[in-house]
């Protein structure tokens, strides 16, 4: 909704993940948008002014992750964007819960406890605007059907 000074009153409703809870829930609704549940594969994308965050979240132990899973995911969402025409950086990044370690990147994708998962989305430097991110953000969801 817009005001006369070109400035929102609210933040934009994000439709992709209605009911959302958990982690992903502290994340800034201006800056940052979560795409539906199983979207691509994964658990959910993330697309936000610091790039987009292809997420899977696991309970496997730390010598059998399914890192071709995001790996591949993130490819397809690179794909995507690439094709609207967006240049946002797409991470890869495997959620493992229940631990405590140092995160990590292993063939490309980053391991991380799911303690740090907010924390590994909003504290990367800003790449992109808010109307930006909810652009690719868009393609996405067209594109995840």
């Amino acid at each position: 909704m817009a005001e006369a000074n070109g400035y929102m009153s609210k933040p934009p409703v994000d439709l992709g993940a209605p009911g959302r809870s958990g982690d992903l829930s502290r994340l800034d609704p201006w800056s940052f948008r979560v795409l539906p549940d199983g979207a691509f594969g994964v658990d959910s994308v993330v697309v936000g002014t610091t790039g987009t965050f292809v997420l899977l979240v696991t309970g496997a132990s730390p010598g059998v992750l399914p890192l071709a899973k995001v790996r591949r995911a993130a490819r397809r969402i690179r794909a995507v964007q690439s094709a609207a025409g967006i240049h946002l950086p797409v991470h890869a990044v495997l959620c493992v819960q229940g631990r405590s370690f140092v995160p990590r990147d292993r063939a490309g994708v980053r391991v991380i406890p799911r303690l740090l998962l907010v924390r590994e989305i909003t504290e990367r430097t800003r790449v992109a605007l808010p109307h930006q991110a909810e652009r690719a953000a868009t393609s996405l969801r067209k594109a995840a059907g």
